[in-house]
């Protein structure tokens, strides 16, 4: 039999795109409520950062300085203010999980070990080996586990993530987002409830509606001490 190649007059069928390609604009700087503190040694002669809590917004590019934080974007703070509360931004779209990204993540060192969505996690099952070249095994489990538990003390402790992106309104900065990232259970609840409110409102639109993202301070109790702390929480 052979192969014959056909040649057809008929118009090709035009492209539909990629399925599943998770649209998303270039970063251009992080929105933040924390930083890295001055360089520690630890009682094994590592070298360390301690993590800084702010009551204010911290805009940032995505260049880093000397002491391994983000720089501070001085023009946007000149528009916004020195220690910012509030900051009018704008969505991109009208998906909840398109605007902000929530999972369970669990890291081994700098590696994500293992991510998972409250149902199902998928994990590293068998390392990457490099001798072999051989790369890693990935399976699936139950999520969550032992490991997101308030009492669990290991270095691979699971955590709650959220990844919001916005664009800041007044910056005369057209195709890029800023991101702000968070591991608070208190705040990706508090934006999550804010969407689906304010989604509500409108009938459903969420992308170009004027809106202001907020830091403010709560009282909560400590799960595992019972004792009150104040922590701040970010909302729309």
């Amino acid at each position: 039999m052979n192969d014959d190649i056909i040649i057809s007059d008929r118009k090709p069928v035009r492209s539909m795109g990629i399925k599943n390609l998770m649209p998303g604009l270039v970063e251009r700087g992080k929105i933040k409520i924390g930083n890295k503190g001055a360089m520690r040694k630890s009682n094994q002669g590592n070298e360390f950062q301690m993590p800084q809590k702010l009551d204010h917004f911290l805009i940032t590019s995505m260049a880093k300085g000397a002491d391994n934080n983000f720089l501070r974007d001085d023009k946007i703070h000149e528009v916004l203010g020195d220690k910012p509360t509030e900051i009018p931004v704008v969505l991109l779209y009208d998906d909840i999980e398109l605007n902000f990204q929530t999972r369970y993540a669990c890291y081994n060192g700098k590696n994500l070990y293992c991510s998972g969505d409250g149902e199902t996690a998928r994990y590293i099952h068998t390392p990457a080996n490099k001798q072999t070249n051989q790369p890693a095994v990935y399976a699936e489990r139950e999520c969550t586990c032992y490991r997101q538990d308030p009492t669990y003390q290991g270095k691979d402790k699971c955590k709650i993530n959220g990844n919001l992106s916005v664009m800041i309104a007044g910056v005369d900065v057209v195709g890029g987002v800023w991101k702000f990232r968070t591991t608070s259970f208190n705040s990706v609840v508090g934006l999550l409830s804010s969407l689906a409110l304010i989604k509500r409102i409108t009938g459903g639109p969420l992308a170009g509606i004027p809106l202001t993202l907020t830091v403010q301070p709560k009282t909560v109790s400590d799960p595992i001490q019972g004792s009150t702390q104040v922590v701040y929480v970010v909302g729309l």
